[in-house]
């Protein structure tokens, strides 16, 4: 019962944020056209999913939005031949992520973790907890949308939409 309640609690919070994501703007910049999409861009190819900084949401300034980046390995991991998986590395809007992925382009499917994090002291730590264990239950990805109107969907085994993400450009900082 518990499993079900976080989940109905969780695709609450992920369809509040979802629905704020709709009226968010973002400029991306390096869209390659390596990525599945649809869609009637502006001439924009998708963004790729491996390599391209993908945002859960916008935040105030000063704040970190949950975010990811899906890398692949280095000549160094490829050739030390026991790590030649994609990671992923990001933020849960408070602590560091970072884990192994799997990546099938051909059939869209996308398993990630498990998790590792940095335990910092968060100011809302099931949030922070919901946002790790959604990105566990992805098992498939959709690239939607061109350019700057790009959007990754990301699902679970049953076609259920988790979350949406949208490309971010790198940080000026």
């Amino acid at each position: 019962m518990s499993v079900i309640l976080r989940r109905l609690s969780l695709a609450t919070s992920l369809a509040i944020a979802t629905s704020l994501l709709a009226g968010c703007a973002v400029s991306h910049s390096g869209a390659t056209d390596a990525g599945q999409g649809g869609g009637s861009g502006a001439g924009s190819a998708s963004p790729a999913l491996v390599g391209t900084p993908w945002s859960f949401s916008k935040t105030e300034e000063g704040s970190e939005a949950p975010n990811f980046l899906l890398q692949a390995p280095t000549p160094e991991q490829l050739a030390d031949e026991e790590d030649d998986r994609l990671r992923l590395v990001g933020s849960n809007g408070c602590n560091r992520l970072m884990g192994p992925v799997v990546l099938d382009e051909s059939r869209q499917t996308l398993e990630i973790g498990p998790l590792a994090s940095t335990m910092k002291m968060c100011p809302n730590p099931e949030q922070s907890n919901a946002f790790n264990r959604m990105l566990e239950e992805v098992a498939r990805y959709q690239i939607v949308g061109r350019g700057e109107s790009a959007r990754l969907r990301v699902m679970d085994d049953t076609g259920y939409l988790l979350a949406t993400f949208m490309p971010v450009a790198a940080s000026d900082d």
